[in-house]
C-alpha cells in the first residue's frame, strides 16, 4: 500500500470521468467503459499501481497509434476446453473481460476453460478479470506477460517482464479469496508512482544500468525478480511460466522482444499475450461441499497464530480492507496523476470529478 499525496474521489465518480476522458481519445464505448471499470477496481482495492494513474498511459497510447481505439475483439473456440481471443491491438481491459466472459460460457458447459488472448495490450491489474469470475461463482487463474524490465536470476540486464498471476476463488458469505502479484520484487509501476512521490525505493529490489542495487527510483534500469537476489530463482522461474504461456500459447513474442512500455515512441502495437484459466467448481465437487470447504480453509488459515501484533491474512484481505475504507472515503489520486489527469480533462472537455477528501502520508 503506498501513501502520498492527493485528492479523494468517489469511485464512480472516477469510472465514470475516465470513460468520457477515453472516448474523448476516439476508444469505443466498450473499450472505454472496460479500461474505465479496470482502472477504478483497481484503485479501489488500493492497487494504486495499475489504477487511475495508467490512464494517461492509455490515453497517449490511443493518441500514438500503439492501441487501436475500435477494436474487432474476436473470439474463436479452438477445442472443446480451448479459447482463443484476438484483441486486435486494442485496450488490454477489453479483450480480457472478453475472454473471462468467453470462458465461463465453457467452463459451464465443460468445467473448465484455458483462453489464450493474443493481439493486446497493457490490462491494468491482472486481477481484476479473475476478480470478475469469481463474482459470478468460478474460480479463475489469470496471467500476462510484459516487456522486458526484470533482470533473470543472478543476472544483471533485463529479460523478463514483471510477468504478473492472479488467482480468485469465490468465498460463501465474504469477498473472494484473491491472489493478483508480480513476479518481480516489485512491480514496474511502483517504480513509476515512487518517481511520481519522491519515495525510495525499498532495498534490494532494483537494480541500476551497472547491475549494482539502487534504492534510486530514477536510478532503476532494472528490477529484481521475486525472492532477491538470494531466492530470485523462484520469482524468475514463474516469470519463465507466466512468459511461455502467454507468448508461445498465444503466437506472440516473449517478454524480451516486446516494445518498452515506457519508450517515448507508442506507435507500435504492444502484442502482448494474456492467458487464463477458468474453473466450474461445481463441476470438481458438489457446490455447497465446495464453499464448506473454502469457508473452513480461510477460517483455518486466518486463525493461525501470528508474530507480535501481527495477525495471519488470507491472499487479498488488506486489498479488502482498502475497498471497505476506500468506498466509505473516497478513492485516492496521487497529485501528479491529478495534474495529469486535470490537463486531459481540459483538452477533451471533460471536468474532473469532484474532490471529497484529501490524503497524504499521514491520513
Amino acid at each position: 500500500m503506498e501513501a502520498f499525496d492527493g485528492v479523494r474521489c468517489r469511485a464512480e465518480a472516477v469510472e465514470a470521468f475516465l470513460g468520457a476522458l477515453l472516448r474523448g481519445a476516439g476508444a469505443s464505448p466498450e473499450s472505454a467503459a472496460a479500461a474505465a471499470r479496470a482502472l477504478t477496481d483497481a484503485s479501489a482495492r488500493a492497487v494504486d499501481t495499475h489504477g487511475i494513474r495508467l490512464a494517461p498511459h492509455y490515453l497517449r497510447g490511443l493518441a500514438g497509434g500503439r492501441i487501436n481505439p475500435a477494436p474487432r475483439v474476436r473470439v474463436e473456440r479452438r477445442a472443446a476446453a480451448v479459447l482463443h481471443v484476438d484483441g486486435d491491438d486494442g485496450l488490454g481491459h477489453l479483450a480480457s473481460y472478453r475472454a473471462i466472459e468467453a470462458g465461463m460460457e465453457v467452463a459451464r458447459e465443460s468445467g473448465l476453460a484455458a483462453v489464450a488472448v493474443g493481439r493486446s495490450t497493457h490490462h491494468g491489474a491482472t486481477g481484476c478479470y479473475t476478480l470478475a469470475a469469481a463474482r459470478q461463482g468460478f474460480a479463475a487463474l489469470g496471467m500476462t506477460n510484459a516487456d522486458a524490465i526484470v533482470a533473470p536470476h543472478d543476472g544483471v540486464k533485463p529479460f523478463l517482464g514483471t510477468n504478473p498471476i492472479s488467482f480468485a476463488v469465490p468465498a460463501a458469505g465474504g469477498q473472494p479469496l484473491l491472489l493478483d502479484m508480480a513476479t518481480s520484487s516489485i512491480p514496474l509501476n511502483r517504480v513509476l508512482l515512487r518517481r511520481d512521490t519522491g519515495a525510495p525505493l525499498p532495498p534490494e529490489v532494483a537494480l541500476d544500468a551497472a547491475g549494482a542495487m539502487t534504492v534510486d527510483p530514477f536510478a532503476a534500469a532494472a528490477l529484481m525478480p521475486l525472492g532477491g537476489a538470494g531466492f530470485g530463482y523462484k520469482g524468475a522461474g514463474l516469470a519463465v511460466m507466466i512468459d511461455i504461456l502467454c507468448s508461445a500459447f498465444t503466437g506472440m513474442l516473449h517478454g524480451a522482444m516486446l516494445p518498452s512500455f515506457t519508450a517515448a515512441d507508442v506507435a507500435v502495437p504492444a502484442r502482448l499475450g494474456h492467458f487464463f484459466i477458468v474453473f466450474a467448481p461445481g463441476a470438481f465437487q458438489p457446490e455447497d461441499g465446495f464453499a464448506e470447504r473454502m469457508r473452513a480453509f480461510l477460517e483455518d488459515l486466518r486463525g493461525q497464530p501470528a508474530r507480535p501484533g501481527q495477525r495471519v491474512l488470507a491472499p487479498g484481505d488488506p486489498e479488502w480492507a482498502a475497498f471497505a475504507e476506500r468506498s466509505a472515503h473516497g478513492v485516492p489520486i496521487d497529485a501528479a496523476t491529478w495534474a495529469c489527469l486535470g490537463e486531459f480533462g481540459q483538452r477533451f472537455g471533460c471536468a474532473l470529478p469532484e474532490v471529497v477528501g484529501r490524503t497524504g502520508p499521514a491520513c
